[in-house]
């Protein structure tokens, strides 16, 4: 199981960037750079919200809701990647069981 890590530009503020951590024991670490703003979420707490020109991806920490405007291609890949995470997941644990 690896950390995967991202660094996207922010499609409101292109001058602003923020680090996706992937950790596939099933949370998200968000760090806004410039703002020095943190952000943590179970995958079970995330969502993807289409705004037509980009994606919104919203969590949760801890009762406190985030979100963050992605490019639709960074959204769609940072998808795919929790996806991923997940499924090794679950493999682990079920191999783990037997």
């Amino acid at each position: 199981m690896i950390t995967v890590h991202r660094h996207y530009s922010l499609p409101e503020r292109p001058n602003m960037h923020a680090h996706f951590e992937v950790n596939p024991t099933g949370r998200l670490e968000v760090e806004i750079v410039e703002l020095n703003e943190k952000h943590s979420t179970e995958f079970e707490d995330l969502s993807f919200e289409s705004t037509g020109t980009s994606v919104r991806v919203c969590g949760k920490d801890q009762s406190t809701a985030w979100r963050c405007e992605l490019q639709v291609k960074d959204a769609l890949e940072l998808s795919s990647l929790v996806e991923e995470a997940n499924e090794e997941y679950e493999a682990l644990m079920r191999d783990l069981m037997y």
